[in-house]
């Protein structure tokens, strides 16, 4: 999943204008949460980081309207992770039915 923001961050000469999830995060990735409160936004900003391959400063630089559409794909991968959501192939199939990367 990519989600275009609709404040780009500049840090340094560098600008992001969206961010790149995986569609199926790994171990790894939830990892970086260590040693960080679950619910909180260090977490957060950790696992984005992780899952998106950007370094946190940027991440840090998130607009706030930007940051609430993030956690709510944070959240998604939080509920795959614990169990409370399954994906399947068949669900993924049906959000990307030409089989196309996000």
């Amino acid at each position: 999943m990519t989600i275009q923001l609709k404040y780009p961050v500049t840090v340094g000469e560098r600008t992001t204008t969206e961010l790149t999830f995986p569609e199926r995060p790994k171990v790894r990735h939830l990892l970086a949460t260590d040693g960080k409160g679950l619910q909180s936004v260090a977490a957060d900003q950790a696992l984005c980081a992780a899952l998106t391959g950007e370094p946190e400063i940027i991440i840090q630089e998130i607009d706030a309207e930007d940051w609430a559409l993030i956690r709510v794909e944070l959240a998604r991968v939080y509920q795959r992770f614990f169990g409370i959501e399954k994906s399947t192939p068949e669900q993924s199939e049906e959000e990307n039915p030409t089989g196309a990367m996000d």
